[in-house]
């Protein structure tokens, strides 16, 4: 999966600047409490946002887009829209995502009603941000 993801970010930068960031799992010894996994993760994931970035955190609780009504969204928001200079994406670890980085995100994106895997969540979402640029610009991967 990271060769795939890999490739959409090769893909990607034909169109726009990205840059892929990752905080490294919060280790979860057998005492210490899911809870305290996820606020630490949590904070490290806070410290890694741009500041003047739109943040989207995906969330099965968040809105759902067809692959055209998303394109429609990140271009607006990548056309100064939202007043914002950029867009980060937030991804959970195996535990999801602490309140305070759902509080910090100015939307929430949902893939799927289903939980799924982190590395699968992002080669999905790589690959409709992808896909997005190719609907915007008229280009044949998004037919």
């Amino acid at each position: 999966m990271k060769d795939r993801a890999a490739d959409y970010l090769k893909r990607i930068r034909r169109y726009s600047p990205i840059e892929a960031v990752e905080v490294k799992e919060e280790p979860s010894p057998a005492k210490m409490p899911k809870a305290e996994v996820i606020k630490r993760e949590g904070e490290r994931i806070i410290k890694k946002v741009k500041g003047p970035d739109f943040v989207i955190a995906l969330s099965e609780s968040g809105k759902e887009f067809t692959s055209a009504g998303f394109a429609g969204f990140l271009d607006s928001l990548l056309s100064g829209a939202s007043g914002k200079k950029g867009v980060s994406f937030v991804i959970g670890g195996p535990f999801g995502l602490h309140i305070d980085v759902i509080k910090r995100a100015d939307a929430l994106l949902s893939l799927s009603k289903m939980t799924l895997p982190h590395d699968l969540a992002r080669l999905m979402l790589l690959e409709q941000v992808f896909r997005a640029f190719t609907i915007l610009r008229g280009e044949p991967y998004s037919h």
